[in-house]
């Protein structure tokens, strides 16, 4: 039931086969009874869209922490990126820090994105799965190349009704695939 709200794509789906069938029997029967069908399909289709858009799921709140978290990264923004950081979290607040000092960011993206929440742990967490994709200026001159992929596995807690990384593993990304 959640693919339904999380992404527009099968109600516009759905909406057109039915539209496609239903132009086929106005065509061969003629009727225009037909032509309300096909009106109520559209009105349909259209509520089953603006409802994808109404409806924020948590797999979706996830994904804007992390989509958060990457563009304060390619703004070189450490504050905003510190926000999708969660105060407790040991490791990832250092490695950020660290990461921010030595780069200057012209892009950072994500791609492949596989969210699994568990709504069972207190509080309830998530983990991510993606490549990062970035292009950068190393600072320190250390980095043999500006352009790269990172696999990583990023962990998060729902915190005061914020979903915020609590940890990560950054791996190879042919891991992923």
């Amino acid at each position: 039931m959640t693919t339904l709200i999380e992404s527009p794509w099968p109600a516009i789906f759905f909406g057109i086969i039915a539209l496609a069938i239903l132009a086929v029997v106005l065509v061969r029967t003629g009727r225009g009874i037909v032509l309300l069908a096909m009106i109520g399909v559209l009105l349909i289709t259209l509520g089953g869209v603006g409802l994808e858009r109404l409806v924020v799921t948590e797999r979706e709140r996830v994904e804007d922490t992390l989509t958060e978290a990457a563009a304060a990264i390619e703004a070189n923004d450490l504050d905003r990126l510190m926000r999708c950081i969660s105060p407790s979290a040991s490791y990832s607040p250092a490695r950020a820090r660290g990461v921010m000092r030595q780069y200057k960011f012209t892009e950072a993206r994500i791609t492949d994105v596989e969210i699994q929440i568990n709504e069972l742990t207190s509080p309830p967490s998530a983990t991510a799965k993606m490549i990062g994709i970035f292009s950068v200026t190393d600072t320190h001159q250390e980095l043999p190349y500006n352009n790269g992929r990172v696999g990583l596995i990023v962990y998060l807690r729902l915190e005061n009704g914020r979903w915020l990384i609590s940890g990560h593993e950054e791996r190879d990304p042919r891991d992923f695939l």
